[in-house]
């Protein structure tokens, strides 16, 4: 997905993306954005406070030591992204590439949309949990659609930011 351009309305930050490309980089936008509160993401609630927006500088052996799947593809140095998924699934138990795939062979559109933004926000905050801002990914999940189908959502909700209010 190419990068979109900043954001430039009233109280965003103008360097933060709109569409960020992984959850990680959507918390990050979030937190600059000043979204403060727990995130759902689609394996954690993950808290956002003053200090999340913040960059911390660290040494790459610092890093490593707190990334072990970082520090074996360093050692590794796999040739293809294949590779690395696969080193990293021998890690954690979880094929990156593989999470990807599930249901692409199956339906290329990747679900459908529900039929209004009510609905879709109803089921959303249902699976939430309580969570007041979910990720773009976790609300495709969470009504039944790939991550192919993130535009379509972000469309159909009005989002215009890295997360969804759900509260």
């Amino acid at each position: 997905m190419p990068p979109s351009p900043p954001r430039t309305e009233p109280g965003s930050h103008p360097n933060c993306p709109v569409l960020a490309p992984s959850e990680a980089s959507a918390l990050f936008a979030a937190a600059i954005e000043g979204v403060r509160g727990p995130v759902r993401t689609v394996s954690h609630l993950i808290p956002l406070t003053d200090e999340s927006a913040r960059i911390h500088s660290t040494g790459l052996d610092e890093a490593l030591a707190h990334n072990t799947v970082a520090a074996h593809l360093l050692g590794a140095l796999p040739h293809t992204l294949e590779a690395a998924a696969d080193l990293s699934a021998e890690l954690t138990g979880i094929h990156e590439l593989d999470r990807e795939r599930v249901g692409a062979d199956v339906a290329s559109v990747g679900g459908v949309l529900p039929e209004s933004a009510q609905a879709a926000r109803e089921a959303i905050r249902e699976a939430a949990f309580g969570a007041p801002h979910v990720t773009l990914r976790f609300a495709a999940r969470a009504i039944g659609l790939t991550w192919r189908r993130i535009p379509a959502l972000r469309a159909l909700l009005g989002a215009e930011g890295p997360v969804v209010s759900v509260a």
